[in-house]
């Protein structure tokens, strides 16, 4: 770490420091961990006051100051204890990003109970599965969800909120860190969703770790004065499900902890969303590689205003290069990013941000403090440098356990190491690069082939904007890889042309041995992962062509 940095580093993270680290003990394991995240999701409310006539929420028509978002919150919280509702329930919260979503998981919050972020995207036996599963109390919804869920005999709350002057004081029970604070689902892709349980230390800790990150990219770009010097209001545009710990964490918790505004689009379209950026002059935009690259081709025909967004960011994995080139030439003065993390760490556990991300655009980005982060094979012996394994995590940030299933948890945590199920390496400099899910590599002929660099590689081509490999079972190689692109706009993929390519950038034996070509987008699930599980099907029963777009 280079000297200034240290500097920095020391600022935030000394003694009186905003994010001054301690020694803790969690489960039975010493580590470091924040001061301020020694306490619960309620030292959040201290924001209403603070910023009381400031623009929270802002969701169509509807706009919130932090004054009204706390009045509503707090008679909301008079329904749920009438409905009998009280510490440690878990009350389910099953709709689509709205202000009544966000101001219903801070009620359950006051009343000590355990918001469960069900996905709102998933079918209704998917939704009453995972109520099921937390046994929740209270179910509150939107009107479709239900409708959706009176279906299957599961009662639900639609509020109706009132903000209000007024209103009683927002109450704030008494829980302790390791308390749980909130259960979010995994994505699914292996059967039903588990419940990832975190603590209320670890929901903190992951908010904290990202304000860290962005106050450590403000001492870079203007020095020591950054931290005292005023800033604007940050306004963040929630494109992520709020049932997704980027929505919920990155967007609509970090907006509460520092007084920021949170714009809620009605639904996904470029057009539109280059519109509201402007209207409400959004700073910061996260969103998947596929929104991106929507905006990317709006922005082109809009006209729109967005010199108010500095921060256009993506998770998950590093972004395709022609994309991060891409969002440089479209937004040439927003600072580009992207992350990796999970819904079990409460968010990203590392960031990469700025010239260092665009000197090094495969990286995912630098390990993020507190953080330990181990590479390890299957035998679970830790690798060195550049050596590709599973990514283990082990920190206060990581979950507490799968609610309500001792077998998965046993499974993914071992002495307090969380197994990501990830395939990644990490640099002598702390870069952490993103290869694979351990379930997505293809091991074809006995060479491990991940599917994520061959995405990458065919990503690489000027004309694609999608890509996904996958593998199929083959008689004679045990597996055979396969992958599918999508073309930008209207531009047409040569086959001639993307294969010349792949053999100057891949190994034989990496190389697909098909390549399928699609007019539309590839499918995605509610998380915008791309579904594999579709696509192998779709290559099962024939309804993939393989012909040029």
């Amino acid at each position: 770490m280079a000297d200034a940095e240290q500097t920095y580093m020391t600022m935030l993270t000394g003694p009186g420091g905003p994010f001054e680290l301690i020694d803790i003990v969690v489960e039975g394991h010493e580590m470091r961990g924040l001061r301020r995240a020694e306490a619960s999701l309620t030292s959040l409310f201290d924001s209403f006051a603070a910023h009381a006539d400031r623009t929270y929420i802002v969701d169509s028509d509807q706009r919130l100051t932090f004054a009204e978002t706390e009045a509503a919150a707090a008679r909301l919280v008079e329904t749920l204890r009438d409905a009998g509702v009280g510490p440690g329930d878990r009350v389910a919260l099953a709709g689509a990003n709205s202000a009544a979503w966000m101001i219903g998981f801070i009620a359950a919050v006051a009343c000590g109970a355990i918001p469960a972020l069900v996905n709102s995207r998933g079918t209704a036996e998917d939704i009453a599965a995972s109520i099921e599963l937390v046994e929740a109390s209270l179910v509150i919804a939107d009107a479709r969800r239900a409708a959706m869920l009176e279906d299957c005999g599961v009662p639900c709350l639609v509020p109706t909120l009132d903000p209000s002057p007024g209103a009683p004081p927002l109450p704030r029970p008494d829980v302790s860190a390791d308390d749980p604070a909130m259960i979010l689902f995994t994505s699914g892709t292996t059967g039903r969703a588990k419940g990832a349980t975190l603590s209320h230390r670890a929901a903190l800790t992951g908010l904290l770790l990202s304000q860290m990150a962005g106050a450590m990219i403000a001492l870079k770009m203007a020095g020591p004065a950054a931290l005292a010097a005023p800033r604007p209001q940050p306004v963040s545009l929630l494109a992520f499900p709020l049932f997704h710990v980027s929505g919920c964490h990155s967007i609509f918790l970090a907006g509460l902890a520092s007084g920021g505004k949170v714009v809620v689009p009605p639904r996904w379209n470029a057009s539109d969303i280059l519109d509201l950026i402007e209207k409400e002059r959004v700073s910061a935009f996260s969103g998947s590689p596929t929104m991106v690259w929507d905006l990317i081709q709006a922005q082109k025909t809009s006209g729109a205003d967005l010199s108010s967004l500095f921060s256009v960011s993506t998770g998950g994995q590093a972004q395709p290069v022609n994309l991060l080139q891409a969002v440089v030439e479209t937004f040439p003065n927003s600072v580009v990013g992207t992350g990796y993390g999970a819904t079990e760490t409460a968010g990203a556990i590392a960031m990469h941000t700025g010239p260092d991300y665009l000197a090094n655009p495969r990286a995912a980005g630098m390990v993020l403090p507190l953080a330990e982060v181990s590479i390890r094979n299957a035998e679970g012996t830790e690798l060195g440098a550049g050596e590709p394994g599973e990514i283990t995590v082990r920190g206060p940030m990581v979950m507490s356990y799968y609610w309500n299933d001792p077998v998965a948890t046993k499974r993914a945590i071992t002495d307090g190491w969380l197994r990501t199920g990830d395939v990644g390496a990490l640099d002598e400099e702390g870069r952490l690069t993103i290869l694979d899910r351990l379930t997505d590599m293809v091991i074809s002929g006995g060479e491990n082939i991940y599917c994520a660099e061959v995405e990458a590689a065919l990503q690489r081509h000027a004309a694609v904007v999608e890509a996904a490999a996958y593998g199929v079972p083959d008689d004679r190689m045990g597996e055979r890889l396969v992958a599918v692109v999508c073309g930008q706009g209207n531009a047409t993929i040569d086959p001639a042309e993307l294969e010349a390519h792949i053999r100057d950038v891949l190994a034989d034996y990496k190389r697909p041995t098909q390549i399928l070509y699609r007019n539309t987008g590839l499918p995605r699930n509610a998380l915008g992962k791309v579904d594999k599980r579709a696509l192998r099907a779709a290559h099962h029963q024939g309804e993939d062509a393989d012909a040029p777009a």
